[in-house]
């Protein structure tokens, strides 16, 4: 199977695609594979160049972040609080940290948030909620960047960059330490809903326009609007990197479906010979 020879039919010359009819669709699936690899690369750029938390990011945590009700300091790498407390310190799509003095640990209140940090005696706890369930590992917090082995979690403003400097490394740490795990997730959930995404698109319109030409069979018709959609799968890629304006990735969608729509005339004028 030459696959760029159908690309290139499918963008110059959609309605010669009848020629593709008989393919069959295990090299269907992989041309919509590599288009949905292509879907994926803003993230598998994104995790193979990340490098810790962005300063956007920092700035947001630094904004949004709270001291604890109750007294608590790290002494000596253990978690220490003048009372009994389990208090969100900071809360974000990016990342949630709360600390919990409670002598024993509710692993299940803390498995809604992702990644979740969370501070509980002289370990850190993170968890991740993954496509197998909510991940959960322990750290000592001996082991974490030396900054946050003595800290005291009521900062002020004299104290205040030092303590979220402290924080940074700490986290970045702890998430660069596990990228092979989120990084992974991510690229597969992205590489996963767009081939879901080419395959619905597909089989929407296969069976549409299957409807008014019954004489071609519903495989045929599956793979030769696979073929015709290449143009979509175009535009839906360069969208997903570069994030279109609304009117511009509209206009583009509509170039997109006219390939189709001239396989479709083709079809149509074949039969009718």
């Amino acid at each position: 199977m030459n696959m760029f020879e159908r690309v290139r039919t499918a963008i110059a010359a959609p309605q010669h695609l009848i020629l593709f009819r008989k393919d069959r669709l295990i090299w269907v699936f992989l041309y919509m594979l590599f288009f949905a690899a292509l879907f994926a690369t803003h993230e598998i750029v994104t995790v193979s160049t990340y490098d810790g938390i962005s300063w956007q990011t920092q700035e947001t945590i630094r904004e949004n972040g709270v001291s604890p009700d109750a007294d608590c300091r790290i002494e000596d790498a253990v978690l220490q609080c003048d009372e009994e407390t389990r208090e969100v310190l900071f809360e974000h799509t990016t990342l949630t940290f709360s600390i919990d003095s409670h002598d024993s640990i509710d692993t299940e209140a803390y498995g809604e948030y992702s990644p979740h940090f969370v501070l509980h005696g002289d370990t850190l706890y993170v968890y991740l909620d993954t496509f197998a369930g909510i991940f959960s590992h322990e750290k000592p917090i001996a082991e974490l960047d030396e900054a946050v082995h003595n800290i005291d979690l009521n900062y002020d403003e004299e104290t205040e960059l030092e303590f979220f400097e402290a924080v940074y490394a700490a986290v970045d740490a702890e998430i660069l330490a596990y990228r092979g795990l989120w990084g992974t997730g991510l690229i597969l959930f992205r590489l996963v809903s767009g081939l879901l995404l080419f395959n619905v698109f597909v089989l929407l319109n296969a069976f549409l326009i299957q409807r008014r030409l019954r004489k071609v069979p519903f495989k045929q018709m599956f793979v030769m609007m696979s073929y015709a959609s290449t143009l979509l799968f175009v535009v839906l890629v360069f969208d997903a990197i570069y994030s279109f304006h609304f009117i511009l990735f509209i206009l583009l969608l509509f170039v997109a479906f006219r390939q189709t729509s001239r396989l479709a005339l083709e079809i149509q004028r074949q039969i009718q010979r």
